[in-house]
């Protein structure tokens, strides 16, 4: 009777078998763990020595034979926990786990249940097998191999159908109005992608669902900072509509004025800017277009962009001397706008600043100020910032704007 094992590559990493387990603390070595894992992820083929010397780096050694049968000699004694069975057969120039000591793999299991997912149509079994299979993962392929190339396939394979599966399973409690269930699935589902915004929409959603207003709004901010941040996009239509129902969800609750006004009342004493997320600047802008006009004043905007002054073209967000530069800029609004400036990140290197009872030159002034403290704080580094100043559109033209927003 042919021996069963059993290995897990899906959160941690061990074999074992009815006598012993190995795992990474047992083997103790990298190299030892990764070419056992190689050589059953291959079982069902003999490997060449030239392509384990290869995936290993035996090839470095002056002798890499040697080197290489070194290694097998130490897996072979590491081995030996389970019984005497040889279970690393050696054929000319090849290496090969015995095909006679069947292994079962989590990984595998894991890719089974999700193709019965998909193919359930019964949406009641679907959950279940949806639930089985997110249960099954565990989080994705051990730290100590998820980086090799050899894996790198299989971690982002195993990364999307755990994502698709969340998916699937949410769209299910959606429907259900599951909303607890939603949200601690969505929750568990952003450490495999913390940047999906689905996740984040049906998070606030479920949030908002259990009457949970404060906490759909603070999840919808973060969640709009950390995208603007890392991939310097805004949140789409979906997104926003989402945090408008939840505002106005708030603002809804029957409560007295000293609960307002409580509410209303910031606890520290405000200083400088106001820093806000691109929607809430939105909102505010749109109040100053409309009191300015009754008024009869003007008000400007300034668009600040940071930018490299080299030839060095690069993604704005994987340049760590530009982030560097943001986070300077950031600082230094802060110090130098006065109490009643409003600001927001308009993308990845744009700031942009509405500065109210400011004429056009006063304006200009603003920005040069913040220029120069910029150019003064940043040293050698190769980072320009330039600016342009606007006056705010009349209300005629914001509500033609409005109404076509609407109407789309």
């Amino acid at each position: 009777m042919a021996e069963k094992m059993e290995m897990h590559l899906l959160g941690s990493f061990y074999l074992r078998n009815k006598n012993a387990v190995l795992d990474e603390e047992i083997l103790h070595s990298d190299k030892l763990t990764k070419i056992l894992v190689y050589l059953i992820i291959h079982r069902d083929r003999a490997v060449l020595h030239q392509e384990l010397m290869e995936v290993f780096g035996a090839g470095n050694s002056q002798n890499p034979q040697g080197a290489l049968k070194n290694l097998m000699y130490r897996l072979r004694t590491a081995l030996k926990v389970f019984g005497e069975e040889e279970y690393v057969c050696t054929s000319f120039g090849a290496y090969r786990w015995n095909p006679d000591v069947e292994v079962k793999t989590d990984y595998e299991c894991f890719e089974k249940m999700v193709s019965e997912a998909a193919d359930e149509k019964d949406e009641t079994k679907k959950k279940e097998l949806c639930r089985k299979a997110i249960t099954e993962y565990r989080g994705n392929v051990f730290k100590r191999i998820n980086r090799e190339t050899w894996m790198l396939a299989r971690v982002e394979e195993y990364r999307s159908l755990f994502i698709d599966l969340v998916k699937s399973l949410a769209i299910i409690y959606e429907k259900e109005k599951d909303w607890e269930e939603l949200e601690h699935l969505c929750d568990q589902a952003l450490s495999a992608d913390p940047l999906d915004e689905d996740f984040h929409y049906w998070i606030v959603e479920s949030l908002l669902e259990q009457n949970k207003n404060d906490m759909a709004i603070l999840h919808y901010e973060n969640a709009s900072r950390m995208l603007y941040e890392s991939l310097g996009i805004r949140t789409t239509e979906k997104m926003q509509s989402i945090f408008r129902k939840a505002v106005e969800k708030e603002k809804g609750d029957v409560k007295d004025i000293q609960i307002l006004t409580a509410e209303l009342e910031e606890t520290e004493k405000p200083e400088g800017a106001f820093f806000c997320e691109y929607q809430n600047f939105l909102q505010i802008y749109r109040v100053e277009v409309r009191r300015n006009s009754r008024l009869g004043i003007s008000e400007y905007l300034v668009l600040i962009t940071l930018r490299r002054t080299d030839s060095v073209k690069r993604e704005p967000e994987a340049d760590s001397g530009l982030a560097e530069g943001i986070q300077i800029l950031e600082n230094i609004l802060k110090e130098m706008l006065r109490v009643g400036d409003v600001v927001a990140r308009y993308s990845f290197a744009q700031y942009i600043i509405l500065l109210p009872i400011c004429n056009y030159e006063s304006s200009v002034m603003v920005a040069e100020r913040i220029k120069t403290a910029f150019q003064r704080s940043i040293g050698k580094k190769r980072l320009e910032l330039v600016y342009e100043v606007e006056e705010l559109m009349d209300e005629k033209n914001l509500l033609e704007k409005e109404d076509g927003e609407n109407g789309q």
